[in-house]
């Protein structure tokens, strides 16, 4: 039930994500206070969702090629530093108070396009932190500590708002508090990044890195130079799951 936990690197992982993940959902929940406090608008409100979702939309894509083609962990420790300048730039606005609503909106149209390139680079990094076998069981442990994040990030929300108005301060610096907390978290998640053994194999560059010699042609059949007596095989021509399983193997296509 746990067997990818039994991986030290997608055990370290799975914590720095997990408490990323929770700072970013007590963020959500404050800013949206904090942009219907400033504007009472349901405008904005819904504006601001839809200008931290519309990167992710339009660039996932850019950010699946980018983590395919350089180092996934390199990747996602950008998209994780970007995402902390973001929520610390609003902490500090929130601290001198000089917020306004199109810093808001802005800042989450940044932190949208640094999710859609660490998104595919966490999750495409995953399967490189355990065997095959446990794969499925990787998958769904991040799956839990997603929707752990949904339910104790919006809590830890509630209960920050209320110590700090219990303690004196005000809800504009409790809010500012939450987004510190949150600026704060990704510094675990960083760590984590930095802890981790896997190392970056590029991809190839060239069909010649997909052929395979001569002297491992089925049967011992050795091509002579310039001869076509030997068929060549396309990747294209080959279905997915079986060129994959090949390509695990060290095996190629032309």
């Amino acid at each position: 039930m746990l067997a990818a936990f039994t991986y030290r690197d997608f055990r370290v992982q799975w914590i720095g994500a997990c408490t990323s993940s929770i700072g970013t959902w007590m963020q959500i929940v404050a800013q949206n206070w904090l942009v219907v406090s400033l504007t009472n608008s349901p405008f904005f409100l819904g504006l601001d969702a839809f200008l931290q979702q519309l990167p992710i939309i339009l660039f996932s894509l850019i950010g699946g090629v980018f983590a395919d083609r350089y180092d996934r962990r390199r990747t996602l420790m950008m998209s994780q530093v970007i995402q902390m300048s973001t929520s610390g730039a609003l902490a500090l606005l929130m601290y001198f108070r000089a917020v306004q609503i199109w810093q808001i909106l802005a800042l989450s149209f940044v932190t949208g396009c640094a999710q859609s390139f660490g998104g595919p680079a966490y999750n495409s990094l995953i399967p490189s932190l355990v065997d095959k076998k446990d794969l499925p069981n990787a998958v769904a442990l991040n799956s839990i500590q997603f929707n752990v994040a949904r339910v104790l990030g919006p809590l830890l929300f509630g209960l920050t708002l209320s110590a700090f108005r219990h303690w004196g301060y005000s809800e504009p610096q409790a809010m500012n508090a939450c987004f510190l907390l949150n600026s704060l978290s990704f510094l675990v998640v960083i760590n984590t990044l930095m802890m981790l053994r896997v190392k970056h194999i590029p991809p190839a560059t060239s069909e010649r890195a997909l052929v395979r010699p001569p002297s491992r042609q089925p049967g011992g059949v050795h091509r002579a130079r310039g001869g076509d007596d030997v068929p060549r095989v396309r990747a294209a021509d080959v279905p997915a799951d079986l060129r994959a399983e090949d390509l695990s193997r060290g095996r190629g296509y032309v």
